[in-house]
């Protein structure tokens, strides 16, 4: 896979795993989609990494934009291993990036991974000029995680949603208007029941 432009200077550089087709003990016949998202501005700013074993195919989609040492930020919006488990060769491929997360997500990040990230914490409201574009920041703890979040960037209109609206679905399309919205809504409506519903009086 290659990185795939969302609009101009914003690249999706995420995962497709067809493969897997168990997640948490319930059925994934569409496979798995890592998201991850790549901003090129003044600032360069990656979103989001992506499950260990693909860290390397990451990391190769984002060299087709950019040298992942000109990285200035990584965002993490959640440290559950799909979306983190990347993340310490991230560390190792971005020795300038500057990892924005919330102070759960960063007590998380160095209970999984050590105390290897350069991190900076950010609380609701918070903003992050990349220049051109700022990222604005959203707690939204017990999501299904203590140190859920969520990413917005207003110039653009682009909510960075983490698991919020997620499916277990796999295409080789990027946009959802050009797939299967029946097959895609589906996977949606089993995703919430799974993960989200368990914690929604939280």
């Amino acid at each position: 896979m290659k990185a795939r432009t969302i609009v101009s200077d914003i690249y999706e550089v995420g995962i497709r795993d067809w493969t897997l087709h168990d997640f948490h003990g319930f059925a994934t016949p569409r496979g798995v989609t890592y998201n991850s998202f790549l901003i090129m501005d003044e600032k360069i700013c990656l979103i989001d990494g992506v499950k260990a074993p693909f860290a390397e195919e990451q990391l190769c989609n984002i060299r087709t934009i950019v040298d992942p040492e000109k990285i200035d930020y990584i965002v993490v919006n959640h440290v559950e291993p799909d979306h983190s488990g990347s993340l310490p060769a991230l560390a190792k491929a971005c020795p300038n990036a500057t990892f924005l997360i919330t102070v759960q997500g960063a007590n998380e990040l160095k209970e999984h991974y050590g105390d290897i990230f350069k991190t900076q914490i950010v609380k609701k409201g918070d903003t992050v000029s990349l220049g051109k574009r700022t990222l604005a920041f959203q707690p939204i703890p017990m999501l299904h995680w203590p140190d859920s979040m969520v990413t917005y960037c207003p110039e653009e209109q682009i909510l960075f949603s983490s698991d919020a609206f997620g499916q277990h679905y796999c295409c080789s399309k990027l946009f959802d208007d050009e797939t299967e919205v029946e097959n895609m809504l589906f996977e949606a409506q089993k995703y919430f029941a799974n993960i989200l519903m368990p914690y929604r009086k939280l």
